[in-house]
């Protein structure tokens, strides 16, 4: 015998079955991470082992009802990775913006990159603190992820074809060599 109650339906045995979940399950709130890349906003960019005070942006969603403000980032990274105002000293950002219900944000983080950091991926930690407009207090999140560290492309073009006579065509062999770190 099964009995149907609302959105809930039980067996004989007692057991208690929901309906699946899915993505407008109202019980997650909150704020979502969606990428973290280096570069800002608006452009990303090639960085490698040395590189000095880059910008590392993380984006994250507004899946809550309601707009969230006031929000800070910490972020917690490997030994290779350090803050440009001093080693051990803690890698912060801040978002002046209201990211509103459904919205994206992002918060970017400035960090020195060691010279003996290796071309593979690293985890990352970030905690946010946020405040809910039309709520009180103050919630926060921790988000772990990885990114990579790509490093640098330099690409060389060579012609090694040693003459090229004009007003002609010429069959010309280019060398192509990245003396990059990527």
């Amino acid at each position: 015998m099964i009995l149907l109650v609302g959105a809930f339906a039980s067996d004989a045995a007692g057991q208690i079955e929901t309906q699946p979940q899915g993505v407008f399950n109202n019980k997650i709130t909150g704020i979502k991470f969606l990428d973290a890349y280096f570069g800002t906003s608006t452009t990303k960019m090639e960085v490698g082992p040395g590189d000095k005070n880059v910008p590392l942006t993380v984006v994250f969603a507004n899946i809550g009802s309601n707009s969230a403000v006031g929000i800070k980032g910490q972020m917690f990274l490997p030994m290779d990775f350090t803050s440009p105002n001093g080693k051990f000293l803690p890698i912060f950002a801040n978002s002046e913006e209201t990211a509103t219900a459904g919205s994206n944000f992002e918060l970017t983080f400035f960090v020195d990159i060691s010279e003996h950091a290796k071309i593979i991926t690293y985890p990352a930690t970030v905690v946010i603190d946020y405040s809910r407009l039309r709520e009180t207090g103050e919630r926060n999140d921790t988000f772990n992820f990885t990114f990579k560290l790509t490093g640098e492309s330099i690409v060389n073009l060579k012609a090694v074809t040693p003459i090229i006579t004009s007003i002609t065509n010429n069959n010309v062999v280019l060398e192509i060599s990245n003396s990059g770190s990527s």
